[in-house]
């Protein structure tokens, strides 16, 4: 299956490069990636494929991880649950802009090399007809270190 994991790390290289270790020995596919250089260190995005069942495992390892501070699982998410949009708009950055005109409320997560992850409002899902027929791909966040204790997103 096919998610997208966000990583915000510290600033050393050294645990970006065990994360690429992590990702090669547990056979994580890198669909996309893309890590920017913040006051607190590294965020790192990457879309993965992974079997459906390793996806909680692979969260709960990697946000473990010395120098993970926090982890979040973006997954393909088709009902009202949704409130995020992967937008893969190659050099044409038109989409992604017009997803982000469509409300004041909606945020943009990630952007890099045409790849755009954008936070709707709640009340404003991807199932809304303003978001309707984007032909992107609706996610929600489903796994996080910044909720609950148990880590899940009600």
């Amino acid at each position: 299956m096919q998610w997208t994991l966000a990583l915000e790390i510290d600033h050393d290289p050294i645990t970006a490069c065990r994360l690429m270790n992590i990702f090669r020995r547990k056979g994580v596919k890198l669909a996309a990636m893309a890590m920017a250089a913040g006051p607190s260190g590294f965020s790192l995005t990457a879309v993965v494929e992974t079997p459906e069942g390793d996806v909680e495992h692979l969260f709960h390892f990697l946000r473990r991880t010395e120098g993970v501070h926090h982890a979040t699982c973006y997954q393909h998410e088709p009902s009202s649950k949704a409130c995020y949009i992967f937008v893969d708009d190659g050099a044409d950055h038109s989409r992604a802009a017009r997803i982000l005109g469509l409300s004041s409320q909606s945020k943009l997560i990630f952007a890099s090399g045409g790849k755009y992850l954008i936070e709707l409002p709640a009340a404003e899902g991807p199932q809304d007809a303003g978001f309707a027929g984007l032909g992107e791909l609706p996610y929600a966040a489903v796994m996080t270190t910044r909720a609950a204790a148990n880590g899940r997103l009600s």
